[in-house]
């Protein structure tokens, strides 16, 4: 059992991680682009950030890519933009 206990464990680091990276993701956005999304709105995959908005939104996402990255490389998340 302790080997399993050890396993799950790291399941939810990685979770917790995750959690972690969202929210600063939603304040960078906010920041940057005076957008408020929601968390099921981000999706995190491997080292791509997805964002699921009306196209407006994503447009204005966009047009501020560079600055939105470049935030989020100052809070250490290494993540671009699709």
């Amino acid at each position: 059992m302790n080997n399993i206990s050890g396993f799950l464990q790291k399941f939810l680091s990685l979770e917790k991680d995750n959690n972690t990276k969202l929210s600063i993701i939603m304040d960078v956005l906010k920041q940057k682009t005076n957008l408020e999304l929601s968390k099921e709105a981000v999706e995190i995959k491997g080292d791509s950030l997805k964002i699921k908005c009306n196209p407006v939104m994503r447009s204005e996402i966009f047009m501020r890519r560079d600055d939105i990255e470049s935030a989020l490389k100052a809070q250490k998340v290494f993540l671009k933009i699709v």
